[in-house]
């Protein structure tokens, strides 16, 4: 039987800091001012899925969405909509966009599936050679894919 995914708000300082050990080129920094939500499993204690909401630009109505996850059982449609509702109906952001590594392909096709469009490429923005892919999700994306709350 499979146990359902939990959301762990509370611990924005251990979420953020598990999701940067298990991003290479944050691994060892931080996000700086941030906010993070666990997802994991109360029957089992254990986190499968940490999202970091960071680089907020209230004026701009923008956050930076960054993730890791040790598991898919995270990934259910009530868990992806509850996580994008923080910043589309708490923060009231018009955006929200992900920077991913070109060669992480796994990540990028996530990405996609909850509903985010590649915008941009960076060129070496993550170091020399390792280009950054920008995706975005714009607040009538996820109205449409999500129900507007």
């Amino acid at each position: 039987m499979r146990a359902e995914p939990t959301l762990l708000f509370g611990h924005d300082e251990q979420v953020a800091a598990w999701v940067a050990e298990r991003i290479p080129h944050v691994r060892g920094g931080d996000f700086g001012p941030c906010k993070a939500i666990g997802v994991g499993s109360a029957q089992l204690g254990k986190l499968w899925a940490g999202i970091v909401y960071h680089d907020y630009q209230e004026r701009c109505g923008t956050v930076q969405l960054s993730m890791a996850a040790e598991s898919p059982l995270w990934a259910t449609r009530g868990t992806i909509r509850a996580l994008l509702h923080v910043p589309f109906v708490q923060y009231r952001v018009w955006k929200v966009w992900t920077a991913t590594p070109h060669a992480n392909e796994r990540a990028l096709k996530v990405n996609e599936h909850i509903g985010f469009k590649r915008e941009a490429t960076l060129a070496h923005h993550f170091g020399k050679g390792n280009h950054a892919i920008i995706c975005r999700m714009l607040a009538p994306d996820y109205a449409r894919r999500f129900g507007a709350d």
